[in-house]
């Protein structure tokens, strides 16, 4: 079974969900800040920004997007390696011990990955972003407060990274003027689209160095 194709099946469909799902966010957001119908601001003395709670509401739903984005790659990418060291034992008698529960499921890998030889510095993906992947799933998967629908980082997620990829680039502008990153309050989980493609690029980017690696040791 050819897995890096049924992957990048995965990563196109993630592609076109985000694109699909965001546009009418994004149209509302544009709409607002543009001062398109039907979002023309009408007379008013108050100092609250018009159709703020439209506005708010769009951004919730984009990132809400963005959300269930990362959280499908994180699922890719997890069947993907299972399938890569599933082969290993299937057609190479290749067994690993490994307790995936304790040590995360991508940290599981990475040490199947040096009981095989691998250098991982070779890899030509970033792996700093990959490594927030399913952190991010976790904390979207697993909500912590009822009286927010915004996802923030958590505190141990920001202690292995402390300027987190997924984060919104104003809060990690003011971060970066704060001594040694400490974060006064937890970053907002909030992927771009840009950021989104960057990801499931270095996700394919990382399967496409596995298989080529697979195969030049099989090969050799």
């Amino acid at each position: 079974m050819d897995i890096e194709f049924f992957l990048k099946e995965r990563t196109t469909f993630i592609r076109y969900f985000y694109g699909t799902a965001s546009a009418p966010f994004t149209k509302i957001i544009s709409d607002i800040e543009n001062e398109v119908e039907p979002y023309i601001p009408p007379y008013s003395e108050d100092g609250e920004p018009p159709f703020l709670s439209e506005w708010l509401d769009a951004k919730s739903g984009l990132e809400t997007c963005g959300h269930h984005a990362i959280s499908m790659l994180s699922s890719s990418l997890q069947l993907y390696l299972k399938a890569w060291v599933d082969r290993l034992d299937r057609y190479h008698g290749m067994t690993f011990e490994v307790n995936f529960k304790k040590k995360g499921w991508l940290n599981g890998y990475h040490e199947i990955f040096k009981e095989v030889g691998l250098d991982m510095a070779a890899c030509p993906a970033n792996l700093k972003i990959i490594e927030q992947i399913p952190l991010v799933r976790n904390r979207v998967q697993h909500p912590e407060h009822l009286t927010s629908i915004n996802i923030s980082h958590s505190k141990s997620d920001l202690s292995q990274h402390p300027k987190p990829y997924f984060a919104q680039d104003s809060e990690l502008t003011l971060a970066s003027e704060q001594e040694e990153q400490s974060w006064l309050f937890p970053p907002t989980i909030s992927p771009t689209k840009e950021k989104i493609q960057d990801a499931i690029f270095n996700v394919e980017s990382f399967c496409s160095w596995l298989e080529s690696e697979y195969w030049a040791a099989r090969n050799v």
